[in-house]
């Protein structure tokens, strides 16, 4: 890994209030309209449905990172104009709350990117340089919660020790159930730092891989989500797959298959996971059910070691939307803007 990284990680002090900083995009964004465009996994529908709870949500359009798929007729211009959830993308005036890594060092600028957006790495000073490091790592490294809870905590969700389906929906989200204990020290930096006093998300990193009332709750959403149309491709990742069967079961199994010569099979799918969240949250969004036009971009993926000054490749390469997935691999999409600059 080249880079030194930073000499100090900021600390919670040093940090401005991340809800504060959350509350002003989301407000701003709600003063304009209600959609949003959401990911086709269970974190990015849990995060709409949690979403729903303080404001009015209408989802517009599904990104795959790969494709925009808008419904009901919504234009560009309406996407440009939504809430991007569970998303990072870079177009100036489009609002987006997610968190992949996306700085490859600190001082990165992301001169693309809307101001108006939060992301807990950005708010953290988080970059490529400093993270994978392992399970044994040392020092914090990405962010290791999903978007879902984030703004669960923010909308003032905290289902404390009770297990159903909403647990078992935060749970199961990214596979944080199993990243808090396989990354632990990680996770208690990420708690430390913006969710002290959560009870849910402490019993998450403490319990419930081994709570036998959690683990059956989550074995029964996970058969009900497989029902509603997730995909049952189980963790590929070599970590997964040492679990016993019972627990490789609860891996994977997050996202909606994309189907490129049935769209409203799709749709229709997202909409009945999205639906399902929302009766377990006791929220309300909506969501478009005719998919009426697409636009797709490109995807690249560079080594981030051979990046120098990545600002200036983000604006050379055009880039629509990206993170750094791993150690060695950054992802990228190019050929998408929903505004002409013109």
């Amino acid at each position: 890994m080249s880079g030194k990284g930073l000499a100090k990680f900021p600390t919670k002090e040093d940090l401005p209030d991340w809800k504060n900083l959350l509350g002003a995009v989301l407000n701003g964004w709600s003063s304009n309209g209600s959609g949003v465009v959401i990911s086709a996994d269970v974190d990015g529908l849990m995060s709409c449905a949690l979403l729903a709870l303080k404001y009015p949500a209408h989802v517009v359009g599904i990104y795959t990172t790969t494709h925009l798929l808008l419904l009901d007729g919504a234009t560009p211009a309406d996407a440009a104009n939504a809430l991007w959830l569970d998303h990072d993308v870079s177009e100036i005036g489009v609002r987006c709350v997610g968190q992949h890594l996306v700085q490859l060092h600190p001082t990165d600028t992301l001169p693309l990117r809307e101001p108006r957006s939060f992301n807990p790495n950005v708010w953290a000073s988080q970059s490529w340089v400093d993270s994978f490091r392992g399970r044994a790592g040392k020092k914090r490294d990405k962010y290791p919660y999903g978007t879902c809870h984030f703004i669960g905590n923010y909308v003032g969700v905290d289902p404390g020790k009770s297990v159903g389906t909403m647990s078992a929906l935060l749970a199961h989200a990214d596979g944080t159930w199993r990243t808090v204990v396989d990354y632990e020290q990680n996770a208690v930096s990420w708690y430390d730092l913006m969710f002290e006093g959560d009870v849910f998300l402490k019993f998450l990193r403490e319990e419930w891989h081994s709570n036998p009332a959690a683990l059956a709750s989550h074995k029964k959403t996970v058969e009900e989500l497989l029902e509603c149309g997730v995909s049952a491709q189980a963790s590929r990742a070599r970590i997964a797959q040492l679990l016993p069967d019972n627990l490789k079961a609860l891996t994977g199994r997050q996202g909606v298959r994309y189907l490129p010569a049935n769209h409203a099979t799709y749709v229709a799918k997202i909409k009945r996971i999205l639906e399902y969240c929302a009766t377990a949250v006791g929220s309300r969004p909506t969501m478009g059910t005719a998919p009426t036009s697409i636009i797709s971009g490109e995807v690249e993926t560079p080594y981030p070691d051979k990046i120098g000054n990545f600002d200036e490749f983000m604006v050379e390469n055009e880039i629509f939307s990206h993170a750094f997935t791993d150690q060695r691999s950054l992802k990228f999409t190019k050929g998408i803007r929903l505004v002409d600059p013109k």
